[in-house]
């Protein structure tokens, strides 16, 4: 502790008797002290305290007018958040005076008559504390400057990337928006021509390329359409559209759908048993996730796997799950798999088409339900994806 930051320190004495305080004053200046004031009036030191800033008083008790206890209640308030050490000067030796001396704030206690030497060693100790809370409490103050200045950055930065990500999303849905229209168009004549509803194609190989050209504009459509589904659920523009859904029917719908995919592959796709349950729900919307974790579990299992798909009961509500017996997902991607995007295969030379907005949809169609999706996967292991939707959504049961 540097002496300079003591000896400069500003004192305030007050008593009433002015012979104590130019004693005192001279004390401290013999010490040297060199910005010490004395008051022999208690009443002004209040104003005085607001206009100036003290770092240590040395109070009499017995004053008229206004007694040092009566000054300490009123310093409280204007060294409020601050640290000023006071030192009581009495003749009073009562452990009444004591006490309410220490409970109204003082720091310290000196009886008069006082030695010089310990005065001047409590003087000095009481602002070496003073001199220390001021340096902690700047520094506190430049840490949260910093923190307020980094807090405003991340603030703007994050503003900056929301904003990025609503263009990226707008640009996904006006893209999408304008493929639909030349990709509907090549289907459809695709289709007229693989009927040959004007005629002869000619030679042979023609009507197999045009199924080709149908088969890819449908493929590529469907990767059009999840990207409009996402970019609208992202931006909020999707609303359900609410009915009465048989679980059992919408199950069995969705496995015939797709037990064309499965067969070549020699996956067994099967249906458990699904009790008669009816949700309020958007029908389309529930076809569509279910569809897609069919879909994702059939791509991803190897020839002569299985897929399973079940609905049950749940503590929140009820349960629809799609297990399968593939190659499983790795731990590290596992928080990563709901990003748009991103695909479980990490290798360059990617085996499955895809553009990785499967489950992301299918989250975001769950979260539009109030429900929520859960993945329970580890390598070699296979993986199961469940979809629980809240108890509010089931309304019944049904025998169909």
């Amino acid at each position: 502790m540097a002496q300079d930051d003591i000896r400069d320190a500003a004192i305030l004495i007050v008593d009433d008797n002015a012979s104590n305080v130019e004693l005192l004053r001279e004390m401290l200046a013999h010490d040297g002290y060199t910005n010490v004031r004395g008051e022999t009036d208690p009443r002004k030191v209040p104003p005085l305290c607001e206009a100036q800033a003290f770092d240590l008083l040395l109070l009499d008790i017995r004053m008229p007018h206004m007694s040092g206890f009566e000054l300490m209640e009123r310093l409280k308030a204007i060294y409020a958040g601050d640290y000023v050490p006071v030192l009581v000067l009495t003749a009073q030796t009562d452990q009444d005076t004591r006490r309410k001396s220490l409970e109204l704030g003082a720091n310290d206690f000196l009886t008069k008559p006082f030695i010089a030497w310990e005065l001047l060693h409590r003087v000095h100790n009481m602002l070496q504390i003073r001199t220390l809370y001021r340096r902690v409490a700047q520094h506190n103050r430049d840490l949260e400057r910093r923190v307020a200045d980094r807090t405003a950055e991340l603030t703007e930065a994050l503003a900056a990337a929301r904003q990025a990500d609503r263009a990226k999303l707008d640009f996904l849905s006006v893209m999408s928006h304008e493929l639909r229209t030349p990709l509907n168009s090549i289907i459809g004549f695709a289709e007229v021509m693989a009927a040959e509803s004007l005629g002869p194609l000619g030679h042979p190989d023609y009507k197999e390329y045009v199924t080709l050209i149908e088969e890819s504009g449908n493929v590529l459509l469907s990767m059009v359409n999840k990207i409009l589904d996402y970019t609208r659920g992202s931006t909020g523009s999707v609303e359900i559209q609410e009915s009465d859904v048989r679980l059992p029917a919408l199950l069995a719908t969705c496995v015939n759908l797709l037990s064309a995919k499965a067969q070549p592959k020699g996956i067994a796709l099967t249906l458990s048993p699904v009790p008669p349950t009816t949700l309020r729900a958007d029908h389309r919307r529930l076809r569509e996730m279910l569809l897609n974790l069919l879909d994702n579990a059939i791509k991803f299992t190897p020839s002569g796997g299985h897929v399973t798909l079940s609905a049950g009961p749940h503590a929140d509500g009820v349960a629809i799950r799609v297990a399968d017996d593939g190659p499983g997902i790795a731990p590290e991607m596992i928080d990563r798999i709901f990003n748009p995007f991103t695909q479980a295969e990490r290798s360059l030379a990617r085996q499955h088409e895809g553009i990785g907005l499967g489950l992301p949809i299918v989250r975001r169609f769950a979260e539009l339900h109030g429900g929520r999706v859960e993945l329970d996967s580890a390598p070699g292991l296979g993986t199961t994806v469940t979809i629980v939707l809240p108890a509010s959504r089931i309304i019944g049961t049904t025998t169909a």
